[in-house]
């Protein structure tokens, strides 16, 4: 059976009533609830004359007086920590406003009172009066020795404990203004004690954790193995370092997980007989400087990337040790091994004889000069380069030249191309001046050997159109040479109603410009010759071309079979002569036909376009 409340049935404020030491109450605000009559008796007031007032108010004290300070403190430690807080020896005012002072000592304790949920409600304080025993203290007559050290013991203590109280005061101040996060942990369980504000604001809207573990207050970092670290800590009394540890807390109600970065420390506490009594969490928050560094690192990431890709590499020169240090893809311009800082005297080994007076190291110019954008050839391990540098000196405190920083980047495809456009240009103007001079030649014979004015208009305009077709193969080609086949196929369909009685066999082989635009022009008049009178004059009639090469030059022939007999001619026209002898250094070699009875053919020795 249970046994019954001993208390059941007795009226408790009676009892608080009867109690024969003196006892008030205060509310949270420090206003005195009740009284009993202990109480008011040593303190000679009534009960409806203090109930319902502040108890400075009804018993006043400067705040700045010891007295005053000391009570006010023990107060307000009670509301802070809700633990009890005594005073061994307090001297106190009782008298009413206006009246005589009537000092009258003290001890007191100040406890807290919960009420069934566990809130504080009220303060209970418990005074004894010992102003009697002060004054036989104080009487050289009365007082005892016993008596005499008996209060010195309980000054001294009281002035010990004013002292401990400020130290406290302090020293929860400091905790809780420590700009790292800080928290006390007691027992195997890991139960919070004391947390201060960084740790507060740490752990977002759970402000309220003491008495709880810490796999209570924050769940969510169980299965993240802190608690198991905590465990390993307090079983081992070994304290554990983090850095950079990655925890994902909740800063929000029903608010997803949120990332942030810790160094800490877990280190374990202990007590006179060095066990293990609990764990002190001290640290620093650095999610924001993890975020900066992953910035940077992305930031650097990108401007490596885009060094390499540009051919940009960027480098630091110190003045006072006169080494270079630089990123990779400098060190790949210069031809220098991986991650090695050059004296800057190296460059000079490198740099091509002819341009070593561009160096910012040249004695020939100032260091101000050396530094602005310059182009060299440096030679390296894989050959030549060219390279564009400039820099800008960094000036100390003192004003005097200190660093350089600057970037190179790769010159060499452009002075490539721009040698190649040099080169182009001069071919586009020789090959120019030599088609000028062929159409001259073309215009000059035709007109001489043409019977009037509109035959000679036909026959350059057909000549020029070969040479066009020519001209174009070249243009949408390489622009510098063209295959044999597409010269062939490119003439003969110009006579479209015989392109189906021409046979081509050959190596698609590159000619020279020049014997491009020969070949061109040369299979237009033989194909107009056989027009007119050779193999494409009748149905019948067909074509062969064909070539081989011996890879210096093409041996080529125009062989005309089944057309009408063929007679030399008395006197050539301008078209035979153009073949034989006009076209013969457009070739590369000689050019000869032969009129066989049975059909035409043409035999050329064609130079092919080197590498």
């Amino acid at each position: 059976m249970f046994r019954s409340n001993p208390l059941a049935g007795i009226d408790l404020a009676a009892l608080f009533d009867a109690a024969p030491n003196p006892y008030v109450v205060l509310d949270l605000n420090l206003v005195i609830f009740g009284a009993n009559e202990a109480y008011l008796k040593v303190v000679g007031r009534a009960r409806d004359e203090i109930t319902g007032r502040h108890v400075f108010d009804a018993f006043p004290s400067d705040p700045q007086s010891p007295p005053g300070r000391l009570l006010r403190e023990s107060l307000a430690k009670v509301l802070q920590t809700q633990r009890p807080d005594h005073i061994a020896l307090i001297p106190y005012n009782t008298a009413r406003a206006g009246e005589p002072a009537q000092m009258r000592h003290w001890s007191a304790t100040h406890t807290p009172i919960f009420d069934e949920n566990g809130a504080m409600t009220f303060i209970l304080q418990h005074t004894t009066d010992i102003t009697e025993l002060e004054a036989l203290r104080q009487g050289d007559s009365v007082s005892t020795p016993d008596q005499s050290d008996l209060f010195a013991r309980a000054a001294a203590v009281q002035a010990e404990n004013t002292a401990l109280s400020g130290q406290t005061a302090r020293l929860r101040a400091l905790f809780e203004q420590a700009p790292s996060f800080m928290a006390l942990l007691s027992g195997p369980n890991h139960v919070f004690e004391l947390t201060n504000a960084a740790y507060r604001k740490l752990i977002g809207h759970r402000h309220d954790v003491i008495g709880q573990s810490v796999a209570e207050a924050l769940p969510e970092v169980v299965e993240q193995g802190f608690i198991g670290l905590l465990d390993q800590v307090y079983r081992t009394g070994e304290p554990f370092v983090g850095k950079g540890a990655k925890v994902l807390l909740q800063q929000a109600p029903d608010e997803p997980l949120e990332e942030a970065y810790l160094d800490f420390i877990y280190q374990p506490m202990r007590d006179a007989a060095g066990a293990t009594i609990g764990i002190f969490v001290q640290g620093h928050d650095i999610t924001e400087q993890k975020k900066a560094e992953a910035d940077l690192a992305r930031q650097g990431q990108f401007l490596r990337l885009a060094q390499e890709a540009g051919g940009i590499g960027t480098f630091e020169w110190d003045l006072a040790t006169n080494l270079v240090s630089s990123s990779p893809a400098f060190r790949v311009l210069y031809g220098f091994a991986p991650d090695e800082d050059v004296p800057a005297t190296r460059f000079a080994e490198i740099v091509h004889p002819d341009d070593r007076e561009r160096l910012a190291t040249s004695q020939q110019q100032s260091l101000e000069q050396g530094l602005k954008a310059t182009e060299y050839r440096v030679i390296t391990p894989t050959g030549t380069r060219w390279i564009g540098r400039q820099g800008t000196i960094i000036h100390g405190p003192d004003g005097k030249p200190e660093r350089v920083l600057g970037a190179a980047y790769d010159l060499t495809e452009r002075k490539e191309a721009e040698t190649q456009m040099a080169m182009l240009a001069q071919e586009s103007a020789h090959r120019i001046k030599n088609m000028l001079a062929l159409v001259q030649a073309i215009a000059t014979q035709t007109m001489r050997n043409s019977a009037d004015l509109t035959e000679a208009r036909d026959a350059i305009g057909a000549r020029l159109v070969a040479l066009g077709q020519a001209q174009d193969l070249l243009t949408h080609g390489s622009g510098s040479a063209a295959g044999i086949r597409d010269v062939v196929v490119a003439a003969t369909r110009l006579h479209s109603e015989t392109f189906g009685r021409v046979h081509i066999e050959g190596p698609n082989v590159l000619l020279e410009p020049k014997a491009v635009l020969g070949l061109g022009l040369m299979l237009h008049e033989l194909g107009t010759n056989a027009l007119k009178y050779g193999a494409f004059s009748v149905p019948e009639g067909r074509v062969e071309v064909r070539w081989t090469s011996d890879g210096k030059a093409i041996d080529w022939s125009w062989r005309e079979i089944g057309g009408p007999p063929v007679v030399e001619p008395q006197r050539k026209g301008f078209g035979s002569r153009l073949i034989e002898r006009g076209l013969s250094g457009n070739l590369g070699g000689d050019v000869m036909l032969d009129y066989a009875p049975d059909g035409l053919v043409c035999h050329a020795r064609i130079s092919i376009a080197k590498g």
